[in-house]
């Protein structure tokens, strides 16, 4: 009678927490599971709704404990393996992710979101021939399941084979026209200069009153690339102004504060150290990474496309594996606290996070050189210094107005990067850029090798070869050929950076009158 009982108040719990769930309480979500979890240990569907719900509210790792706790009480939770799994793809920890995953479709292999997570994990691996095979296969069962028709566009846009992108990219814009985000990706495929039906369905969007309760800031973007395909940079520009305009509305809050954190916190931190001291470790990873940094738009992925074509290295693009263990632990007062002893760095501490992270580069290929092209990666170059000895630092720099024009012409993804649709706001990163670097130069300028965009542009050659020779690589003709490599891009780079060097880039702030005012203070 008693579990009679207990059964009738689980379901009306259950009942409850979808009610809240349809009302998108979270809050409240997290208040009575966190209650129903301790009176009901064993009862999985409660972990399953906190997990959930602290994910909604940014708290991943929060949820991970969460979702791990739940797998004590039953390893066979799927609904717990997957997100766990797809949380630790998120966070790096692509071997445990891969663990996870595999041991959901032993238990369910079809469970669509397993399959799902895995694909996605095969493209952080850089595994995108698998990915597109694993999201062909979710297409044919349910062609509406999760964006999959996206999802594979973006795939065989990431491996250069643009034909196929484009294909798929149509088929979901027909199928959804309210997907502006297909508009926009096919914009960075097509060139308006040779077809110019595609710009007429953006235009015919952006009038249609039937869209105007929605954000059309992908249209925008994706008009103004258009049309400066075309060489028309007043209509260009119209549309870049229009596209930040709208974007800039779902920004909340400072969307600089992490990096003006990050900038005195490095400042706190090095201030008083000698970095150069601290560079002869034996005890840390040692094997050669390359890191490229720099503004966004500011060359990195040519640099990245150039060297990782020569047959010593393996890109791996844009990595999170710095920005995620940053991020985490240089918030939390106990990691600063065993960073530093009586004014001197920890090296037995700091050797423990080297092989962590150096274990993590290692998982993308064992025996070459790892070229990391994160360009952000300029706030942790001390670091870098201590923690792999080996490294080769490589700052590309660009004349500042063209990276401006660059950064403001395009559309990013995620959060980190809401800074990129106000003119104040990209002033301001320029600027915590400029401090950073100038701060790392006064105390390791002998790591950091610096290039400017226009020179490699000008003089390919000469400037490979200087780049090579501080990366102590032999010349490789393959390197002067990049962009025949089939190496994947996943940045907005993503077709010009298949093209040879171009010089239509430099300078072209000058065609914009317009945004040369808009930035005349920079």
């Amino acid at each position: 009678m008693k579990m009679d009982k207990n059964l009738e108040l689980i379901k009306s719990e259950v009942n409850n927490l979808n009610i809240l769930s349809k009302m998108n309480n979270i809050d409240e979500i997290i208040k009575r599971t966190s209650i129903l979890i301790k009176k009901y240990p064993k009862i999985q569907i409660f972990y399953n709704f906190l997990g959930s719900s602290l994910e909604q509210k940014n708290q991943i790792y929060e949820a991970e404990i969460v979702y791990s706790k739940s797998l004590e009480v039953d390893p066979k939770n799927t609904f717990a393996l997957v997100n766990l799994g797809r949380i630790s793809r998120l966070t790096n920890d692509l071997q445990k992710s891969e663990n996870l995953l595999e041991k959901t479709l032993e238990l369910e292999p079809e469970n669509l979101f397993a399959q799902l997570n895995y694909g996605e994990l095969k493209i952080d691996q850089n595994k995108f021939e698998e990915a597109i095979a694993i999201f062909e296969k979710i297409y044919e069962k349910n062609k509406d399941f999760q964006n999959i028709i996206m999802r594979l566009a973006n795939t065989y846009s990431i491996i250069g084979k643009f034909k196929k992108a484009e294909e798929y990219l149509f088929l979901a814009s027909k199928k959804n026209p309210e997907l502006f985000a297909a508009d926009y990706r096919l914009s960075n495929i097509i060139n308006y200069n040779e077809n110019r039906e595609h710009q007429k369905i953006i235009l015919e969007k952006i009038k249609n009153k039937k869209f105007d309760k929605l954000n059309k800031y992908p249209l925008f973007f994706a008009a103004a690339k258009s049309y400066e395909d075309q060489k028309d940079y007043e209509q260009a520009f119209k549309y870049i102004e229009l596209g930040n305009k709208e974007r800039n509305k779902l920004v909340v809050d400072n969307p600089l504060r992490y990096e003006e954190f990050f900038l005195n916190k490095n400042k706190e931190i090095f201030s008083n150290i000698d970095i150069s001291k601290n560079l002869n470790n034996n005890d840390s990873y040692k094997k050669k990474l390359i890191f490229i940094v720099g503004l966004p738009r500011s060359g990195t992925t040519l640099l990245h496309q150039i060297l990782s074509a020569h047959s010593e290295t393996y890109g791996v693009g844009e990595s999170i594996i710095l920005n995620i263990f940053f991020f985490k632990n240089i918030v939390n007062d106990n990691f600063l606290k065993n960073l530093k002893k009586e004014n001197k760095i920890n090296l037995e501490k700091l050797n423990e996070i080297s092989l962590k992270l150096g274990k993590n580069y290692d998982y993308y290929d064992l025996n070459k050189i790892k070229i990391d092209k994160a360009p952000s990666n300029f706030f942790w170059i001390g670091f870098i210094s201590i923690l792999f000895p080996n490294s080769k630092i490589i700052h590309i720099k660009r004349n500042i107005k063209d990276n401006c024009l660059s950064i403001y012409k395009n559309l990013f993804g995620g959060n980190r990067t809401d800074w990129t649709y106000d003119v104040t706001n990209i002033q301001k990163y320029v600027k915590i850029y400029k401090e950073m670097m100038k701060f790392w130069k006064n105390k390791v300028s002998e790591k950091i090798y610096e290039i400017n965009y226009e020179d490699l542009v000008q003089n390919q050659e000469i400037e490979i070869k200087k780049l090579l020779d501080f990366c102590d690589l032999k010349f490789q003709e393959e390197c002067l050929q990049h962009h025949k490599s089939d190496n994947p891009i996943k940045t907005v780079s993503i077709n010009q950076s298949r093209q040879p060097i171009y010089k239509d880039s430099v300078k072209s702030n000058l065609k914009y009158k317009n945004f040369n005012n808009l930035f005349k203070d920079i």
